[in-house]
């Protein structure tokens, strides 16, 4: 009983993060969506390098060898427990799949 109360409770959680793309072509961000995951972005940094925090957009601009790699990205932090959102051309990906196709496609 107490697995299903705990899987009802993190279903309902809102995301910590979310992997945005940006405007400008094969970039993303991840956006810290909770103070949780604004926590875990903030000590965990080391993880992506290269990567920056961004005080004018208030969100981590990942190396472009980081979004090449996205899936390793999804994977870090889905270890670490932290919930993972998708934006813009991202919603319809798997997550696990190679990233170009879909940050490469028009807007939309």
């Amino acid at each position: 009983m107490g697995e299903l109360l705990n899987w009802i409770a993190n279903f309902f959680r809102r995301p910590d993060v979310g992997l945005r793309p940006r405007e400008d072509g094969r970039k993303v961000d991840l956006q810290p969506l909770s103070e949780r995951g604004g926590r875990w972005l903030k000590h965990n940094l080391f993880r992506f390098p290269g990567a920056v925090w961004s005080r004018k957009r208030g969100c981590v601009e990942l190396e472009e060898a980081d979004v090449i790699a996205l899936h390793l990205v999804v994977e870090r932090l889905n270890e670490a427990g932290v919930r993972v959102r998708f934006y813009g051309r991202l919603r319809r990906w798997d997550g696990t799949s190679p990233v170009w196709a879909f940050l490469t496609r028009g807007k939309r």
